[in-house]
Order: structure tokens, then C-alpha cells, then sequence
């Protein structure tokens, strides 16, 4: 039953579509220009804090961005990929060894006409304070987003628009529940308001906070230990 529950919240891929943007349309108009080969910048950094949002646009650009547990060649793509858009997340996070691979990256990548390079942190380029000073002046060098998480209002509005969309009823106490006990982010919250949801249509019962505290218990219930195997006795041996 654990694994049902867990299965049921599998998010679906990031994407453009499925971002909601808030007070970050510009941020998601830059980069489906860049999705689309027309942007008039080469360099683009976000920042902002943990659940803005930056993640899922990195995603949503170029699937698995490069990042701090990434092998030191994913910074230095081959010939074949010259023309890719490079992501890379988490920048306050990178050794020495990945900086300086970065910085050779942006420097290769400094004519007219070359594939841009979009980068994400936590905080401002000149305020990245772990990083190299050469490194912090590339990341800043071309366009930078700061975003913004949604508020509670908002999030709770992409909630209740998510259920008018599946034509689900839903109490009220079912959104404060979800906005005040699950994580931050807009994804993951829509993420499981969606099981959820799934959960409501299996037992025919209305979506509520009561559901979601069951619903909630079913992901937190320990998983059971496989039984050893029986030993299969031998001839002569009792069964």
C-alpha cells in the first residue's frame, strides 16, 4: 500500500507549460526564447531562494541541468554538442575543480552566435562569496533574474485552479492542510494534491484534509520486511 501511495506521486517532467510562473513571467519568457534559438543574450543567471522556482526552469530547458555532483566533463562538452544550451544549478555549490571548468566554458563560449550558457544560485553573482571573483563576474555578466516563491495566496490559487481544471470538488479544509503540511514547492504541492486526488476517486470519497492525513500516513507506514524463504528440506528430513 506504501509503494501504491509513493507510485501515485510521481510528478510528471518539468516543463514550461506546467510552471507557474507568478511574479516570474520574465524569467519564463527569457527562457523559451532560449528554448527557441531566438534569444538576444547569451548569458542568463537566476537566482533566488529554494522554491522560486529556478530548478524546474533549468529543467524544463534543458532536462538534467550540470551541477555540483556532475562529472568535471559535462563542463566541457564535446564538439558534437557545441551548440547545446548548457544549464548548470546550484553554482554556490561547485568545487574549485568545477569553477574553473565553468569559467573555461563561458570563456570558450564568449564570440557572437554561440549556444547560451544559463546558470542558477541560491544568491546574487556578487554576493556568491564561495565562488572565485572571475567566476562571480561571468555569472553576472549577462542577464540576471532574481525570482520569487509564490506566496501562500498564490500557491493556494494554482491549487484550486489545478482542481477546477479536473473538475474535482474539494473542501476548503483541504487546501490549508496541503499549504501548512506539505513541502513548499509549487510542483511537489501539485504533485500530491494530484495522488491525492487519484486516492479521493478510488475510495469515492471527497477530497478533504482527512483524506490527506490518511493519505499521509499510507507514505509515512514503514515498509515490511520480505519474509525469509522457508528452507526446503531434504530426503529424509521433515517438511
Amino acid at each position: 500500500m506504501r509503494q501504491l501511495a509513493l507510485d501515485l506521486i510521481a510528478e510528471e517532467p518539468a516543463s514550461f507549460d506546467n510552471f507557474v510562473a507568478g511574479p516570474n513571467t520574465e524569467a519564463l519568457a527569457a527562457l523559451r526564447l532560449v528554448a527557441a534559438g531566438r534569444s538576444p543574450v547569451s548569458r542568463i543567471h537566476l537566482w533566488g531562494e529554494p522554491a522560486s522556482g529556478k530548478t524546474h526552469l533549468l529543467r524544463a530547458l534543458a532536462g538534467t541541468p550540470v551541477g555540483p555532483e556532475s562529472p568535471i566533463e559535462a563542463f566541457s562538452p564535446s564538439a558534437e554538442a557545441a551548440t547545446r544550451v548548457i544549464a548548470v544549478d546550484d553554482c554556490e555549490r561547485l568545487d574549485d575543480t568545477r569553477q574553473l571548468a565553468l569559467f573555461r566554458l563561458f570563456n570558450q563560449r564568449a564570440g557572437p552566435g554561440e549556444a547560451p550558457i544559463v546558470t542558477a544560485s541560491r544568491h546574487a553573482p556578487m554576493a556568491l562569496d564561495e565562488l572565485r571573483p572571475e567566476l562571480r563576474t561571468r555569472l553576472g555578466s549577462g542577464l540576471v533574474l532574481a525570482l520569487r516563491p509564490l506566496t501562500d495566496q498564490e500557491r493556494e490559487q494554482a491549487l484550486r485552479e489545478a482542481a477546477r481544471a479536473t473538475g474535482v470538488h474539494a473542501h476548503n479544509d483541504v487546501f490549508h492542510y496541503l499549504l501548512t503540511r506539505k513541502a513548499r514547492d509549487l510542483r511537489t504541492l501539485l504533485a500530491f494534491f494530484s495522488a491525492l486526488d487519484r486516492y479521493a476517486l478510488e475510495r469515492q470519497r471527497p477530497l478533504s484534509a482527512s483524506l490527506a492525513r490518511e493519505f499521509d500516513a499510507l507514505i509515512d507506514a514503514p515498509v515490511e520486511p520480505l519474509a525469509a524463504p522457508r528452507p526446503i528440506a531434504g530426503p529424509g528430513e521433515p517438511g
